[in-house]
């Protein structure tokens, strides 16, 4: 494998899913977000009647946190207004959202993105109001992809293990940082949490749904099956390290299951073979190892019939 392969191994599971599926099948919600953002970012540059609906449910400020309305809030994540940053979000598609879409589903990367772009941007929001801070980036439109992208590059980093996007994300924020620190770098820090958080939990849930639990129930015609097969071989109904099955056996349903036998043993004897000549039952009762045979059946019916029958024991008997 090369080493470019190795960068891009943690887009494995999105790649499987293209070939399976289909790319817009493979990742709804991450190719739903791009086009909406291209379709908002024209519809921006539209002077006529597009500008104005961008800007009623879009263009955020973070003067209208104090007086509403929230919605431009939310569209807000869809605005970009330079091309550069139309590539960057495209690319940001393929290489992090997409694959974060493969590993967590539809649900979970809305959930995320929505959170990891509302709350940043209301926390640096309440900030700059608090302070008064002018000249911090925050008096214009406060819009852009980039909430996004940084809280689904942390949670996928924590998610599939990825060195190269934890690398590539601490240098993207080592840059910020040095290059023009201000309240949106601060927002984007905040992101990173919320995606380092959002990772957790989720690995978390999935632990917990694949670990095996003691209170699964046993399946009644498995066991019977296989205690059946056991009794056949002349094995105990169950061993400590049979799969599934209990670690003893209840002594009632032993019981039972022992004077069905020694019924059916005992019917035998007494029968006259199915048409057999009269008087073969008294030389099998002649024959010693016949007289033996029978006394063996008597005892263990009368040893059993002293056993209080209950459960499955009685359910055999009938």
């Amino acid at each position: 494998m090369t080493i470019l392969g190795q960068m891009l191994a943690y887009r494995r599971p999105l790649q499987t899913a293209v070939a399976s599926v289909g790319l817009f099948a493979a990742a709804p919600a991450s190719i739903s977000f791009l086009l909406a953002t291209l379709v908002v970012s024209v519809l921006w540059h539209d002077p006529p009647g597009g500008h104005r609906l961008v800007a009623a449910c879009c263009a955020w400020r973070a003067t209208n946190l104090p007086r509403g309305p929230l919605l431009p809030l939310l569209g807000s994540a869809l605005l970009v207004r330079r091309p550069v940053e139309a590539i960057w979000t495209t690319t940001a598609t393929g290489l992090v959202l997409g694959p974060l879409e493969a590993v967590v589903r539809s649900r979970r990367l809305i959930a995320l993105g929505v959170l990891g772009h509302v709350l940043p941007t209301i926390l640096v929001d309440l900030c700059w109001l608090v302070t008064g801070q002018a000249g911090q980036g925050l008096d214009g439109l406060d819009v852009g992809t980039s909430a996004v992208v940084v809280a689904a590059a942390a949670a996928l980093a924590v998610t599939t293990r990825s060195l190269p996007v934890a690398a590539v994300l601490v240098a993207g924020l080592t840059v910020d940082i040095a290059a023009a620190p201000d309240l949106a770098t601060t927002e984007h820090l905040i992101a990173v949490v919320i995606g380092v958080s959002f990772a957790m939990a989720f690995s978390r849930e999935r632990r917990g749904a694949t670990a095996p639990s003691d209170s699964t129930p046993v399946d009644a015609t498995s066991v019977g099956l296989t205690a059946a097969a056991a009794q056949f071989r002349g094995a105990p109904p169950w061993s400590p390290s049979s799969p599934g099955g209990p670690s003893r056996v209840d002594a009632k349903t032993v019981a039972g299951r022992r004077s069905l036998r020694a019924r059916r043993g005992l019917a035998a004897v007494n029968s006259d073979g199915g048409g057999q000549q009269p008087g073969l039952r008294d030389r099998h009762l002649r024959d010693p190892e016949a007289r033996l045979s029978a006394g063996r059946v008597t005892v263990t019916l009368r040893a059993a019939a002293s056993v209080p029958l209950g459960g499955h024991g009685s359910e055999s008997c009938h």
